[in-house]
């Protein structure tokens, strides 16, 4: 994700999802707006929240010895996080045309900064979790708003450079994140891994106050709702898959399991149904599938996800099973893939307002395709130098299928639209991770110790998806 510098066309060419569609447009460099602080304060705030994530994936095995619980419960600490930020989004829209798109987003950031707080004083497994939970929450309000906000501040035609410019800031996370959480570890105090957010969350939101303009509420009689009956549907029976999924490597056949399993895809199956049959705007509008290049780019979306935060919980783990690192070290593998992701998705928005998404998406999936079966193949016995230049190459390649296909829906969908659209991309990406986390679990248990292998495997096979997909995205831009 990105943002962009001062470019003086109005702010309607992109709308803030979370502004009125029928507001006034205005400029940004005609209102006063110091646009380039402004963007930064909104990417630093990404950054939080992205940081947080790749900060707690080195943690996972650390987190396990102090609580004494095995990894399937731990990895519940990332799911967790994942599921609550991806059931916040949906409500973004309505508490935005409600209390302005500013407000939502100073009060994720406050809910983000409480959820930090009560995690430090978690003694158990299960308080961190419903800790995190509320951290989650926060945090799915962050994201999407700061780039929803960026928006207004960019037109049509640089909204693919818009988003290059947030990746600068906010694909450091990757990057520092496992370095960071890894000299948090080393205090001995995993409370640290969530007191960090206190420094950079308060900064960020002085700056927030001090740059980013409020817009007015909705003054319109018609704003959007809330559509809590379908968060519910989708929510609960995304979360009994999820637990089945996780519970299924140690007990495949326990009633628990395929409870969970068939109560999960009733709700889901009900979900549909209720998505395509209510007069309100669904939680995720499955309807603007029928739209052309949307259909594909949320599915490329989703398996940006699962590879993206599978890989980014996995190769801490990897990292230790594989080649002993401890510590700052375990974090080795996740700095190299955030390194090659630094560099391509800060170009990638770029060049996909010259190129467009469908060229750069295909040849960023196959060569991510090649690489991960080739770790998938040598895991066991490559030296850990060459399984880091691997990654960066990794990094390198697959940096090129997010930014541009995020900007591609902003060019396909309608002004109008753009708010679900938006909602829909996230929670995607959302739902998505947290099945990729699940099934690292899974896998552990079911594998034991040639786990790394089918896992990496199956992350190949999902960028092929992408590769695929790739030829339904839009093209050239016109």
């Amino acid at each position: 994700m990105s943002v962009k510098e001062a470019s003086g066309e109005p702010a309607a060419t992109a709308p803030d999802p979370a502004a009125v569609p029928a507001a006034s447009p205005t400029p940004a460099s005609g209102s006063g707006v110091r646009t380039g602080p402004a963007l930064v304060a909104l990417a630093g705030a990404a950054l939080l929240a992205v940081l947080d994530g790749t900060v707690v994936a080195v943690a996972l095995a650390p987190l396990a010895d102090a609580f004494s619980a095995p990894l399937t419960t731990v990895v519940w600490v990332t799911i967790a996080y994942l599921l609550a930020a991806a059931t916040a989004l949906p409500l973004l829209g309505w508490a935005s045309a409600r209390f302005g798109g500013r407000a939502v987003f100073l009060a994720g950031l406050g809910l983000f900064l409480l959820g930090s707080l009560l995690c430090t004083l978690a003694r158990s497994p299960g308080m961190l979790i419903g800790f995190r939970v509320l951290q989650g929450f926060g945090g799915g309000l962050l994201e999407p708003s700061a780039m929803t906000l960026s928006a207004a501040l960019a037109t049509r035609e640089s909204m693919g450079r818009a988003l290059g410019v947030m990746s600068t800031v906010v694909n450091v996370a990757p990057a520092a994140g496992p370095i960071l959480g890894g000299l948090l570890l080393e205090t001995g105090h995993w409370q640290w891994l969530f007191a960090v957010n206190f420094p950079l969350g308060l900064l960020v939101g002085a700056a927030t106050l001090a740059y980013v303009p409020a817009r007015r509420p909705d003054p319109a009689p018609t704003r959007p709702g809330a559509d809590l009956r379908g968060l519910v549907l989708l929510t609960a029976g995304y979360l009994g898959v999820l637990f089945a999924v996780n519970r299924a490597g140690a007990h495949p056949g326990d009633w628990p399991v395929l409870a969970a399993a068939a109560g999960g895809i009733v709700l889901l199956a009900a979900y549909v149904r209720h998505a395509f049959t209510t007069t309100a705007t669904p939680a995720l509008d499955l309807r603007l599938l029928r739209r052309p290049g949307f259909a594909a780019s949320i599915a490329v979306m989703s398996l940006v996800g699962l590879v993206m935060y599978g890989q980014t919980t996995a190769l801490p783990v990897v990292g230790l099973d594989q080649h002993g690192l401890h510590g700052l070290d375990q974090g080795l593998l996740v700095c190299a893939l955030g390194l090659g992701l630094l560099v391509s998705m800060t170009t990638g928005g770029r060049i996909s307002d010259r190129l467009g998404a469908r060229s750069l998406v295909r040849a960023g999936a196959g060569a991510t395709t090649v690489l991960l079966a080739t770790f998938a193949a040598t895991a066991e016995h490559i030296p850990l130098a060459a399984a880091c230049a691997l990654f960066v190459a990794v990094g390198l390649s697959f940096g090129l299928t997010a930014s541009p296909t995020v900007a591609s829906l902003y060019r396909t969908l309608p002004p109008v639209e753009q708010p679900q659209g938006t909602t829909s991309i996230f929670m995607a990406v959302q739902l998505a991770a947290s099945l990729g986390v699940a099934l690292l679990s899974l896998l552990q248990s079911r594998a034991g110790t040639d786990w790394v292998t089918p896992l990496f495997a199956l992350f190949a096979a999902a960028a092929a998806g992408i590769g695929l997909l790739a030829g339904r995205l839009p093209g050239r831009p016109g």
